[in-house]
């Protein structure tokens, strides 16, 4: 979702708030409680419960998505290191290397990335994945360099490995549905406490801000963990392949009269 957006969805949350405040107002000859003190125990207790569940919610989001982020741009890093590595065998075996991993990395930025804006994955990726596995079991390795090689390549695999496995790990939302129940609950009882302390008597150019304040806080921290169990929406902040574009361009440069067996978006030719 786009801050313009977002902050749309914030200040309309705020609006319906004091629209609500004042309807109530309207609505009543005296306040609702005859003491509101006795109402404060209760906002207290529930504010500080939707808080406190917010703030834990919203970090374990984060930690899921700031891994999420940091396997795509480990696995963008192990794929250029594989290219690399390549160097060590002969140039036939290289070449061929080199091909899958540009075709591993054109076919993870233009279809396994919308695959995961809709909770899926690309085929396609896993294919090119086992092409070069197979190459990798037919090297013949002669000298020590290819050894020492082939020994740099396998720890590089598992290292782009792991960054995919952690990428794909956001693939589908990882928020539980009790847990937005929860939230969604929590927060529409702390606007609800809020307008249940209506006055006729106070002014309504000082209690409606605090209304809509409470209101825009609440629908803030709603949209923020939304956005967490989102990664990858083409959104503001949302995760793009752009390291896997960087490996992608200086792979191109290693071999620069060199064209891989696949289209721009990773589709092997014929």
């Amino acid at each position: 979702m786009d801050i313009p957006i977002a902050v749309l969805i914030i200040l309309g949350a705020a609006l319906v708030a004091i629209l609500a405040l004042a309807l109530i107002r309207r609505k009543l000859s005296g306040p609702l409680l005859a003491d509101p003190t006795h109402g404060t125990p209760m906002i207290a207790v529930v504010g500080t419960g939707f808080a406190v569940l917010l703030a834990f919610v919203i970090f374990a989001a984060f930690q899921t998505y700031n891994g999420a982020k940091t396997g795509a741009q480990a696995e963008a890093v192990a794929l250029l290191e594989m290219s690399r590595t390549a160097e060590f065998f002969p140039v036939a075996q290289r070449d061929q290397l080199r091909a899958d991993f540009v075709c591993y990395g054109r076919a993870v930025v233009s279809q396994e990335w919308p695959a995961m804006r809709r909770g899926a994955r690309a085929p396609v990726v896993d294919s090119w994945i086992g092409r070069y596995r197979d190459l990798l079991e037919r090297l013949d390795l002669r000298s020590l360099r290819e050894q020492l090689g082939f020994g740099e390549l396998l720890a590089e695999v598992r290292n782009r490995t792991d960054g995919r496995r952690a990428r794909l790990s956001e693939v589908t939302p990882a928020l539980p549905t009790p847990l937005w129940l929860a939230l969604v609950l929590g927060g529409v009882i702390a606007v609800v406490l809020q307008l249940s302390m209506a006055d006729p008597r106070e002014r309504l150019a000082v209690h409606g801000p605090m209304v809509a304040a409470v209101a825009a806080v609440v629908t803030a921290g709603l949209l923020i963990v939304n956005f967490l169990d989102h990664p990858y929406q083409q959104h503001t902040g949302g995760i793009e392949p752009t390291e896997m574009r960087s490996s992608l361009t200086m792979m191109s440069e290693l071999t620069p009269a060199f064209e891989p067996p696949c289209q721009q978006n990773g589709t092997p030719l014929g």
